[in-house]
C-alpha cells in the first residue's frame, strides 16, 4: 500500500495531480475559474514569475542560487525607464536593461566562483545592495508611461493570448535547449552533481559559473522588460518577492537546492501551481492574510513530496 501511495503521490505525476485537483475544486466552487478570460489572466500573471524561475533553474541545477533576482529586476526596469523618459529611445532602453542585468549577474558569478562564501550569503548581500541603488536613483518615485515598450508588449496579443506569455515560452524553450544540448548546459548539471569531479575532468568551473549567472541575469532582464510593459511603469521595488517565489517554484518543480538535476518543464509546473493557487484563493474570496498561510502550506507539502521522486 505504501508503494502504491508513493507511486501515485510521490512520483513525477504529483504536480499534475495537484494542479488537476486544484482546478477541479476551484471550478466547482467558482465557475468563473474555467472561463477563457480567467485562463488567459492566469497565463499573463505567471509569465514574469515564469521567466525569473527559468533563470533560477539554470543556477539551481548547477548548485547555485540568486536571491538578488528581485532587486536586479527592479533596478534593470528602472534604468530602462530612465532611458525611455529622458532619451525616448526604446532600443537603447532595452540594451541598458539587458546590460545591467547580465553585468550584475556575471558579477554575482565572479563572487560565487571565488568559493569564499556560499551563493546564499553573496546574493543576499547583493539583494540589499541592488535594492539600495534602485531606491537611491529613483528617490522612491516611479516612472509612469513606458511609451513604445507598453504598446509593443503590454497590450498586444496573438490568437487572443497576451504577448508576455509567448515571451515566457520562448525563454522556456531556449533554456531547455541550452541545458539539454549545449556543452555549458551539460556542464551545469555536472557541476551541480559533483563540483570537484567536474573540475578534475577538465571543466573550468569558475568560468562556467560566471556564464550561468550572467544567463540568469539575462532572464531577469527580460522579466524586467516584460513586467514594465505590462504595468506601463517602472518602480524601484517592483521585483520584490520574485526571487523567493522563483526559487520556490523551481524547487516545487523538482529541482533540488543542491543541484545536479532538474528541468525547466518541471519548473513550469511549479509556476503553474503557484499561479493557480493564487488565482483560486482570490476567486474563492479567501482573505489576503489567509492566502499566505494556504500558499505556504501547499509549498511545504509539495517540497516534502519531492523527496520521493
Amino acid at each position: 500500500m505504501k508503494d502504491v501511495f508513493l507511486t501515485l503521490f510521490g512520483g513525477r505525476n504529483v504536480l499534475v495531480l495537484v494542479l488537476l485537483v486544484l482546478a477541479l475544486i476551484t471550478g466547482i466552487v467558482n465557475p468563473r475559474f474555467l472561463t477563457l478570460q480567467n485562463v488567459l489572466n492566469i497565463m499573463l500573471q505567471i509569465s514574469v514569475l515564469g521567466i525569473v524561475s527559468v533563470g533560477a533553474t539554470i543556477l539551481l541545477v548547477s548548485g547555485g542560487l540568486d536571491l538578488s533576482a528581485g532587486s536586479l529586476l527592479s533596478l534593470s526596469a528602472y534604468v530602462a525607464g530612465l532611458v525611455i523618459l529622458r532619451l525616448q529611445s526604446l532600443p537603447l532602453a532595452l540594451l541598458v536593461a539587458f546590460c545591467t542585468s547580465a553585468g550584475f549577474g556575471a558579477f554575482n558569478g565572479l563572487l560565487a566562483a571565488t568559493e569564499r562564501a556560499h551563493p546564499f550569503i553573496i546574493t543576499l548581500g547583493m539583494m540589499t545592495f541592488l535594492q539600495g541603488i534602485a531606491i537611491a536613483i529613483s528617490r522612491g518615485s516611479p516612472i509612469n508611461g513606458m511609451g513604445g515598450l507598453y504598446e509593443l508588449i503590454g497590450v498586444r496579443d496573438f490568437l487572443r493570448i497576451p504577448l508576455p506569455v509567448f515571451v515566457f515560452l520562448a525563454v522556456l524553450v531556449s533554456v531547455d535547449i541550452f541545458l539539454r544540448y549545449f556543452p555549458l548546459g551539460r556542464y551545469a548539471y555536472a557541476i551541480g552533481g559533483n563540483q570537484e569531479a567536474s573540475r578534475l575532468s577538465g571543466i573550468r568551473v569558475g568560468r562556467v559559473k560566471v556564464i550561468l549567472y550572467a544567463l540568469n541575469g539575462v532572464c531577469v532582464g527580460i522579466a524586467a522588460v516584460v513586467l514594465s510593459a505590462i504595468l506601463d511603469s517602472a518602480l524601484p521595488t517592483m521585483g520584490s518577492g520574485y526571487e523567493l517565489r522563483a526559487v520556490a517554484a523551481t524547487v516545487i518543480g523538482g529541482t533540488p537546492l543542491f543541484g545536479g538535476r532538474g528541468s525547466v518543464w518541471r519548473t513550469l509546473l511549479g509556476v503553474l501551481l503557484l499561479g493557480l493557487v493564487s488565482n483560486s484563493l482570490n476567486l474563492m474570496g479567501v482573505s489576503a492574510n489567509l492566502q499566505n498561510v494556504v500558499l505556504g502550506a501547499i509549498m511545504v507539502m509539495a517540497v516534502m513530496f519531492q523527496g520521493s521522486r
